[in-house]
């Protein structure tokens, strides 16, 4: 009973930040070239941007290794900072994660794969270092589907006890491209399990331990506003 309750709290918990997240994002298009005065004058900013890029991913406890599901994400960003080494960074992405098994013939041709579709909220900080800016944060994500093709057909859901949120680790570098323009690559992974392990000691040939998401992201933001280079 006590483990339901806390299961309840903790849905409702990210169902709440994920509507808040969706109500700043709705008013972003007045927050673009906002710009707060303190007494140092025009020192602190906000700017607001598109992002998108690419999605490499695997899942730990899926019985196979290797960033082999390639997917896609875009999204919105906004960057809080003042004109110095430190800004934050809070974003809302559409993002496809999962893994796939590739054929390996001439001995192994069976191949399925795993799609998990995500709405994620990167919160991260950024470090100027020389040319390039460090990005370190965590990641609140709300479930929208989790699917599976074993046969090559057609997606179906799938039946595995995957969660509705997900909790990540973020790592990135980025450097500046044009006067309104980031390129980025970035890693992240789950600090909560997605799905526990199986029941039974050696699991499942597609489970066969407690799941946790890993990406490789790649892309590129576009900020309204000129960036202060």
């Amino acid at each position: 009973m006590e483990k339901s309750l806390i299961v309840c709290l903790i849905i409702s918990l990210n169902n709440h930040i994920m509507r808040q997240a969706l109500l700043i994002f709705a008013f972003l298009p007045y927050l673009l070239s906002a710009q707060a005065e303190n007494t140092e004058g025009r020192a602190f900013q906000f700017n607001g941007g598109l992002i998108g890029g690419a999605t490499v991913s695997q899942i730990h406890g899926d019985g196979i290794g290797g960033f082999n599901k390639v997917g896609f994400n875009l999204g919105a960003t906004i960057e809080i900072g003042r004109r110095g080494k430190k800004n934050i960074q809070l974003g809302i992405a559409y993002n496809q994660k999962g893994s796939k098994k590739p054929p390996n013939p001439p001995e192994d041709y069976d191949t399925w794969k795993y799609r998990f579709t995500y709405i994620d909220i990167p919160i991260t900080m950024s470090y100027s270092y020389k040319i390039f800016d460090i990005l370190v944060g965590l990641q609140p994500s709300i479930l929208l589907a989790a699917e599976e093709d074993f046969y090559g057909v057609a997606w179906d859901p799938t039946g595995l006890p995957i969660k509705k949120y997900d909790l990540g680790a973020v790592l990135g570098i980025r450097t500046v491209y044009g006067n309104h323009s980031h390129l980025f690559a970035r890693v992240t992974q789950s600090i909560l399990a997605i799905a526990p392990r199986p029941e039974t000691p050696t699991g499942t040939p597609r489970w066969n331990n407690r799941m946790l998401n890993m990406t490789v992201e790649v892309g590129v933001s576009y900020m309204f506003s000129q960036l202060d280079n």
